[in-house]
């Protein structure tokens, strides 16, 4: 019970930030037209500075098994459980095809960044933060080629220059950094920084990295939560029970169950274990709800995937965290 109350409290006050989002959207303190300047600032600036922050001297990155395995993992768990929702969605029948790629877009595509990204670093320190960001290397892939690909109903890789976004980017070069660094038996940690004659000026460029990356969370949690803010009105409006329900169902109960058996069963390094565990619990991604909006998805479809998907997360995130990390072994 400590260690489920331990969980509990770390994913609470993640909640609590997107409805101080909400709250200040319906105050009038963050207007609809700040949104797409802090969103660019945020994937942009903050969230590449908080991957150089927790990857360039990332013990665990030095392992060629984390290197490889990660990104691959990332994208096999995604494209599965894109698969899984469009089984799951040909099987409920809807009405039209829009609906049917909606639903199978927005319940496979999990929430695999602000959320997961603080609970990581909370639970388990940075070396699974840094394999978190890798692992997110392959989500990214799957996400701009298999889930658009459903989505709009297009060729598989016709678009595969939509994963080299910033983050993905930022990724690429912190993971270089960190191996160029590893062969000249150069480390980055404050220590050797204070210590060698050359580590002041580069230790200026890493704590001003630091710094710019603490801001990426909040910021995005509380944008998070003005968009579901903005999106409430026309939630209450659909009807569509059944279909949270059975977005629940895959989202909050069939793949998590299937992440965290692949965390007990593959053998790969326990930071990848670990993430696929907190990955496991994650409900659907709120970025799904405007792509969809803008490239012929049924938005009803998507709101009542995310809406429904979020709220049940509130209980089974923590619990299936807390089952994750009895199985493979973390106390």
């Amino acid at each position: 019970m400590q260690e489920y109350l331990k969980i509990l409290g770390s994913v609470i006050p993640l909640f609590l930030l997107m409805a101080v989002g909400a709250v200040v959207r319906r105050r009038k303190l963050l207007n609809e037209q700040a949104d797409r300047s802090l969103l660019d600032l945020s994937v942009h600036l903050l969230l590449p500075c908080l991957i150089l922050d927790h990857v360039m001297a990332n013990e665990a990155l030095r392992h060629w098994g984390n290197l490889l395995w990660s990104p691959l993992v990332g994208f096999v768990c995604t494209s599965g459980c894109i698969g899984i929702a469009a089984l799951a969605a040909r099987w409920w029948g809807f009405k039209s095809t829009a609906q049917l790629r909606t639903f199978a877009f927005v319940a496979g595509i999990y929430n695999y960044g602000y959320i997961p990204v603080p609970l990581v670093d909370m639970l388990y320190g940075a070396n699974a933060l840094g394999v978190l960001f890798l692992f997110n290397l392959g989500t990214e892939t799957a996400f701009w080629t298999v889930g658009f690909a459903l989505l709009e109903g297009r060729a598989l890789f016709r678009d595969w220059r939509r994963t080299l976004t910033t983050p993905v980017r930022a990724i690429l070069l912190a993971v270089s950094i960190n191996l160029i660094t590893a062969w000249f038996g150069v480390r980055l940690d404050d220590a050797t920084l204070d210590a060698a004659a050359w580590g002041w000026p580069v230790k200026i460029v890493t704590s001003l990295i630091h710094l710019v990356g603490l801001c990426s969370i909040p910021l995005a949690l509380i944008l998070i939560g003005a968009t579901m803010a903005d999106f409430w009105n026309e939630f209450r409006t659909t009807h569509g029970a059944g279909v949270m329900g059975l977005a629940v169902t895959v989202r909050n109960v069939i793949c998590p169950l299937a992440f965290v058996l692949l965390a007990w069963l593959l053998p790969v390094s326990l930071e990848l274990k670990e993430t696929l565990v907190v990955q496991a619990a994650m409900p659907a991604g709120v970025f799904t709800l405007l792509l969809s909006r803008h490239h012929g998805g049924n938005v009803g479809v998507a709101l009542q995937v995310i809406f429904g998907t979020s709220a049940m997360a509130i209980i089974t995130l923590p619990l299936w965290i807390h089952f994750g990390m009895q199985l493979i072994g973390v106390r």
